[in-house]
């Protein structure tokens, strides 16, 4: 989720793109990395880490999904306040998802 702040950050701030655009972009290029970095043999076991996928894309799309609907139901907020809110909402998200998997997967 750190990562998908960042990366909205510098495509929003320093480079200038839209800002529906740049958190899309950037949604979908930590999506990308999520999937092939947790794809890697030497990460985890196959059942963790297909839990751990789910939890991080979910996580990744309810963060875009925050983001956009600050934006579009009140205009006149800036696009950091709406990277904020959305971005600590996340992380609490994906922390309960991560606390929660070990206890509910099919190993234990």
């Amino acid at each position: 989720m750190a990562l998908d702040a960042f990366v909205s950050w510098m495509l929003l701030s320093q480079v200038g793109v839209p800002v529906l655009l740049g958190k899309t972009l950037s949604s979908l290029s930590v999506a990308a990395f999520a999937v092939l970095y947790l794809r890697r043999p030497s990460i985890m076991a196959s059942p963790s880490r297909f839990i751990v996928t789910t939890i991080t894309l979910i996580v990744l799309l309810v963060s875009y999904g925050i983001f956009t609907l600050l934006l579009l139901r009140n205009p006149m907020l800036q696009w950091p306040l709406a990277l904020i809110a959305a971005s600590v909402a996340a992380l609490l998200l994906s922390l309960i998802g991560y606390w929660r998997a070990p206890r509910s997967s099919p190993g234990r």
